[in-house]
């Protein structure tokens, strides 16, 4: 009997809570209600909601969102929304076009999702993902990913990739990347990837790298890097490489690879290498290696080295014409000609040698010296001032008197 009574009374005390927790809301501005026009049922502002609840932690569904505040937990939206700038979505949104002012936790769009302020999670969109503020997580949708602010983390685009501001982690894109910021990490993009900052890590592109900072890491492209500011690393192009700046490390380009700096490591161009600053380390090119303040290390071209404001030091081996007016520091090889203002080491040229001071060793079918300190071998040597050895069927010593001056085979002048 005892029993029956306690039961009658639980069953008592459940029907006179009942209207509390199952009800029918709008506008309520109790601190436990969940504003908006929805039905509720749980405690407060936890448990299921159906309908356009505005503040409410658990499950939730609505057919439009409409000036929601802040919804934690599970939230099923099934059309776009309108005048939902403010909101904040804490945990997994599901829907047509999920949109608010920010998601945080898991974002899936059917179509598309879209946000007012940041993404921060895993975010999904069928077609697309746009975002006012920033990107941050796994980004993922058909076509592209667009943010006013950074992307953060794993960011795919079907087609495109674009930031206002920076992008750090892994980013791909089948069509393009493009970013008004840095980009940092990772970086596909199938046809071309752009950025209005600087780029470091390893960035690929199907065809133009185009940078307006510096590059720094693996840089490749089908086409063409082009970076305002320098570039270190790997640089790869199947056309050509071009930096405002420096370029340093490991620089190949199926044509030609240019910069208005210096140039150092190991280039190679199957046309040409040009250097507005110097040229250092190892060089190849398949016509012509220019610099204009000075060559350093080994330079290997089809038709030419050419340097200018400083003297060439190293090795210089070339099919056409090694050239240095401010002179030659090492050994120098020319199929053609040779020619310099002054010569410190070997010269080799199949046809003629013009140098100003020679102190060394020039060797060619013709060796035309103003004054040489050393030995020079060939067909005719002409010499004004001789102090050394010349070897040759003739050989002319300006400083030499009477028949001195013209000798056949060996002439000399050693004080």
């Amino acid at each position: 009997m005892r029993s029956s009574r306690l039961l009658v009374t639980a069953i008592a005390a459940v029907l006179l809570a009942a209207p509390r927790a199952v009800a029918g809301q709008e506008g309520d501005q109790d601190h436990g209600s969940s504003a908006g026009r929805a039905l509720n049922i749980g405690f407060g502002r936890a448990g299921l909601s159906i309908g356009n609840s505005h503040r409410w932690d658990g499950v939730r569904f609505n057919a439009v969102d409409r000036e929601v505040e802040r919804i934690n937990g599970l939230n099923v939206t099934f059309w776009r929304p309108k005048d939902n700038e403010g909101s904040v979505y804490n945990g997994l949104s599901v829907g047509l076009a999920p949109g608010g002012g920010s998601f945080h936790g898991v974002t899936l769009g059917v179509v598309a999702a879209v946000s007012e302020g940041r993404m921060i999670g895993v975010n999904v969109g069928g077609l697309g993902l746009v975002s006012d503020g920033s990107l941050t997580g796994i980004n993922v949708s058909g076509l592209g990913n667009v943010a006013q602010g950074d992307m953060v983390g794993l960011n795919v685009g079907g087609l495109g990739t674009v930031a206002q501001g920076s992008v750090s982690g892994i980013s791909v894109a089948g069509l393009g990347l493009v970013v008004q910021g840095d980009m940092v990490g990772l970086n596909l993009g199938g046809l071309g990837t752009v950025a209005q900052g600087s780029v470091s890590g390893i960035s690929v592109a199907g065809l133009g790298l185009v940078v307006q900072g510096d590059m720094t890491g693996f840089n490749i492209a089908g086409l063409g890097t082009v970076a305002s500011g320098s570039m270190r690393g790997l640089n790869v192009a199947g056309l050509g490489t071009v930096a405002e700046g420096d370029m340093v490390g490991l620089n190949v380009a199926g044509l030609g690879a240019v910069s208005s700096g210096d140039v150092q490591g190991l280039s190679i161009a199957g046309l040409g290498l040009v250097a507005s600053g110097s040229l250092a380390g190892i060089s190849v090119a398949g016509l012509g290696a220019v610099a204009s303040e000075g060559i350093a290390g080994i330079t290997v071209a089809g038709v030419g080295v050419i340097g200018a404001a400083a003297p060439l030091y190293g090795i210089a081996v070339t099919a056409g014409e090694v050239r240095d007016t401010s002179g030659i520091r090492g050994v120098a090889i020319g199929g053609y000609r040779i020619r310099t203002d002054d010569m410190r080491g070997w010269a080799t040229a199949v046809a003629w040698t013009r140098i100003g001071t020679l102190q060394g060793v020039s060797v060619a079918a013709y060796n035309h010296i103003e004054r040489q300190q050393g030995l020079t071998i060939g067909v005719f040597n002409y010499v004004r001032e001789l102090h050394g050895i010349q070897i040759g069927l003739l050989n002319f010593a300006g400083n030499n008197e009477g028949a001195a001056r013209w000798l056949p085979i060996v002439n000399a002048h050693l004080n």
